[in-house]
């Protein structure tokens, strides 16, 4: 029924995705470089990291010279939209209406434009 392979991202696996996705195609040196800013991985945490997001489907990569060039295997909009599906949809199989009604009470809060434009969304996708 859900993509298995769709996991909910860690921390660092946000930021290498983020990364990928605003540039398209990386590698392990360009994402180290590009998280310089705000943390200090280390190049093989980093490493680590893309190759078990290879294993979970998340990234492709091909051999480039002597390293490797990573691909997001979808759009982030994609990835969110199929990602947070499959979560929702364990909530309900897992926690049944007592997870729609939180799910519910949640909606009360959520300003109501803000709501009508989700239909929207939701309606245009459908399509």
């Amino acid at each position: 029924m859900f993509d298995q392979r769709l996991p909910i991202l860690g921390e660092l696996e946000r930021a290498i995705m983020d990364v990928t996705w605003s540039r398209n195609s990386v590698t392990v040196r360009e994402v180290v470089e590009a998280l310089a800013a705000t943390r200090a991985p280390a190049y093989t945490t980093v490493m680590t990291v893309m190759n078990r997001l290879v294993e979970k489907g998340v990234l492709r990569r091909k051999p480039e010279g002597q390293s490797y060039r990573y691909t997001a295997t979808k759009s982030k909009k994609e990835f969110l939209e199929r990602s947070s599906r499959q979560a929702v949809a364990k909530f309900v199989r897992y926690f049944g209406d007592v997870a729609i009604a939180q799910f519910i009470d949640v909606l009360d809060d959520v300003d109501p434009k803000k709501l009508a434009e989700l239909r929207r969304q939701l309606r245009e996708g459908a399509d």
